[in-house]
């Protein structure tokens, strides 16, 4: 399970910067330090299919994308603010990418 943040109005939901360095590929520790969660959270949204590893060959590590750190992130705002579970999570990203690739269809179209 996914660990809790602090209580609502405590520090937590500051606004801290994340500047990731293009093309770089962060370890499994340093992107959950990244992402301020604990490595649990993030293999378990990993397991959840929410945010997807790049695997190293041959020894198959797993490290992790600026993109996917920036989706931790947001994964954790949302559970945060609203208190919610996994499934939920879930089904908000699946809306979220599809709105998305409706954006981009409709982008397309007017430009054709």
């Amino acid at each position: 399970m996914i660990e809790h943040s602090p209580a609502y109005g405590q520090s937590s939901f500051a606004l801290v910067v994340f500047q990731p360095e293009p093309n770089i590929l962060y370890g499994l520790d340093a992107a959950a330090h990244l992402a301020g969660v604990p490595r649990r959270s993030l293999l378990v949204y990993c397991r959840a299919g929410l945010v997807q590893p790049i695997i190293q060959q041959p020894n198959g590590a797993m490290t992790f994308t600026d993109e996917a750190i920036y989706t931790v992130r947001r994964l954790e705002h949302l559970r945060a603010m609203h208190n919610n579970d996994l499934a939920w999570l879930t089904t908000i990203m699946e809306l979220e990418n599809e709105v998305e690739y409706l954006r981009a269809e409709l982008r397309f179209y007017r430009n054709t």
